[in-house]
C-alpha cells in the first residue's frame, strides 16, 4: 500500500460522477481537507472533514476520504465502521468496498477481505478497480499459501572465538600483584557457544531451549583466573497487539554454573522480561526488566557483611532511531539497578546510561562500524568499613568507550576487530583501574 496513494486519488475520482457527490469533484480538490491530506497532515485533515460534512453530511466522496484519513491516523476500527456506513446507504459504492477490503487485509481478516475484493472484481465498471481488486486477491492467496506452509524447526549454533590484549587483567583477591598499579599485560582467549532448538516456531510466537557455554583463558601473568561458564536457557517470544500497536513480548530464564580454576565459583539464575514496539516512524523502543539470584558459595569471615549472595535487579529501556535506509541507527539506553545481597557491604543502588551508533561503511562493502560509550554509577548505602577505608567513599564509577569494525564474509561468518577503554574508580585509590582491551574475534553460526 505504500505506493497506492496516487492510485487512490485516480480511482476515487473515476467514480465521483457515478455516485453523485453533493460537492463537485473540482471544488473538492481545492478544499483544505484535500490539501492537508496530500501533505500528510492527517489530524488537521480530519478536523477539516468535520467542517465539510456539516455542509455536505451524506457526501460519499468526503466520507471515503474521511475513512482513509482515519486509517492514516491508525484508527482502523473507526475507518471500517465508516466504510460500512457508506455501503449501508450506497451498497454499490465500488471504492468504499475496495478500501473496506484493503482495511480488512491489514487486520488479517482475510475472509471478510476476500468477500469485498471479489465483489469489486466482479461488479466494477472500471477496469482499474477490477485489476486492483484482483491483484490484491492474488496477493492475499499467495500470503495464505505461505502461511499454511509448515515452518521447519531445526537446531542451530551461534558462537564466537578470538584473542584479545588486556593491559590490566583481573586477578584473584589473594594474588600478590592485585594492588600493583602497573600489572603485567596478558592475552585473553575467548570461546563462546550457544546451541539452540525451537520447541515451538509459529508466525507470531516461538519457544527456544538453549545450551550456553563460555571459556576465558589467560596467558602468562594471569593464568590463575581462567574462567568457564556452563548453563542452559529457555527463551520465549510472542507478537501481540495493544489496540492497533504491535508489541513483541519476550521472556527468558537462564541458569549458569561458573567455574574459576576448575572450582565452582558461583551459581546464577536470571529472569528477563522485555517488550519491543515502535511509537514513531523509523524507531524502535525496547523495554526490559531483569532479576537475578546469585550464590557464591562460602560467605567469608563475616557473612552478615561480606556475603555477595542475593538478588540483583534492573529496569531499563533502549531507544533506537533509524536512518531512512533502516541500516544505520543511533541508540540511547538507560537503566536503574539494585543489588540486595545477604551482606550489607554489597547492597547497591545504581544507574547506567549508554549511547552509540551502528552504520555500514559504504566505501568498504560488507563492513559495519559500531561506536558506543557508557557510564555506570553505584553507591553502597549500608557499607561498613572493615579496614581503614572510609565508608563514605564506598561508591563505584565505571566509564567505557567501545569501537568495532565487523566484516561479513558470508551471511553466517564475520570477523570483528575492536578496542575498548575502561576506567573504574571507587572514590579512593585502592580500586582505581584503567584497562585497554583490543583484539579480533570470529563470529559464526550454522
Amino acid at each position: 500500500m505504500q505506493k497506492s496513494f496516487p492510485i487512490i486519488f485516480v480511482l476515487l475520482f473515476i467514480t465521483s460522477v457515478v455516485f453523485a457527490s453533493q460537492i463537485p469533484s473540482q471544488e473538492f480538490l481545492k478544499t483544505d481537507f484535500v490539501k492537508l491530506f496530500k501533505n500528510k497532515e492527517y489530524a488537521k485533515a480530519l478536523q477539516e472533514s468535520n467542517a465539510l460534512l456539516k455542509k455536505y453530511p451524506h457526501d460519499a466522496l468526503i466520507l471515503r476520504y474521511r475513512a482513509l484519513t482515519l486509517e492514516k491516523l491508525k484508527q482502523p476500527k473507526k475507518a471500517i465502521k465508516l466504510y460500512q456506513e457508506i455501503l449501508a446507504v450506497h451498497p454499490n459504492d465500488i471504492p468504499a468496498r475496495l478500501f473496506l477490503g484493503l482495511a480488512y487485509v491489514k487486520r488479517d481478516e482475510n475472509a471478510k477481505a476476500e468477500k469485498e475484493l471479489r465483489y469489486v472484481a466482479g461488479h466494477a465498471s472500471s477496469t482499474e478497480y477490477r485489476h486492483w481488486a484482483q491483484a490484491q486477491l492474488n496477493r492475499l492467496h499467495k500470503n495464505e499459501r505461505k502461511a499454511t506452509k509448515p515452518i521447519r524447526r531445526k537446531p542451530y549454533l551461534v558462537g564466537k572465538t578470538g584473542v584479545f590484549y588486556d593491559s590490566n587483567p583481573l586477578l584473584l583477591p589473594d594474588n600478590k600483584d592485585l594492588l600493583i598499579k602497573s600489572k603485567e599485560a596478558a592475552a585473553l582467549y575467548l570461546f563462546e557457544l550457544t546451541a539452540g532448538y525451537p520447541l515451538k516456531l509459529e508466525k507470531d510466537s516461538r519457544l527456544d531451549i538453549l545450551y550456553i557455554g563460555q571459556q576465558y583463558s589467560h596467558s602468562h601473568g594471569a593464568e590463575g583466573v581462567d574462567f568457564t561458564s556452563q548453563g542452559f536457557a529457555v527463551d520465549a517470544k510472542k507478537r501481540t497487539f495493544v489496540g492497533t500497536r504491535s508489541f513483541l513480548l519476550g521472556s527468558r530464564y537462564d541458569f549458569r554454573g561458573n567455574f574459576l580454576r576448575s572450582d565452582l565459583f558461583s551459581i546464577v539464575s536470571r529472569f528477563y522480561l522485555s517488550a519491543d514496539t515502535s511509537f514513531w516512524p523509523k524507531t524502535q523502543t525496547h523495554f526490559y526488566g531483569r532479576f537475578g539470584i546469585l550464590n557464591y558459595g562460602p560467605d567469608g569471615a563475616n557473612p552478615d557483611q561480606t556475603s555477595r549472595d542475593g538478588i540483583r535487579e534492573g529496569l531499563g529501556a533502549t531507544q533506537y532511531f533509524y536512518a531512512s535506509n533502516l541500516k544505520s541507527f543511533l541508540f540511547v539506553k538507560g537503566e536503574v539497578n539494585f543489588n540486595q545481597a545477604r551482606g550489607d557491604n554489597f547492597n547497591r543502588d545504581g544507574a547506567l546510561a549508554r549511547v552509540g551508533i551502528h552504520t555500514p561503511l559504504y566505501f568498504c562493502q560488507k563492513t559495519d562500524l559500531d561506536v558506543s560509550s557508557g557510564f555506570d554509577w553505584g553507591t553502597y548505602l549500608d557499607f561498613v568499613s572493615l579496614s581503614t577505608l572510609d565508608f563514605t567513599e564506598r561508591h563505584d564509577k565505571r566509564w567505557d568507550v567501545y569501537a568495532g569494525l565487523t566484516h561479513h564474509w558470508k551471511p553466517k561468518l564475520a570477523t570483528r576487530i575492536f578496542y575498548r577503554f575502561i576506567n573504574s574508580q571507587n572514590d579512593n585509590d585502592l580500586y582505581d583501574r584503567t584497562r585497554h582491551i583490543a583484539g579480533m574475534e570470529v563470529v559464526f553460526s550454522f
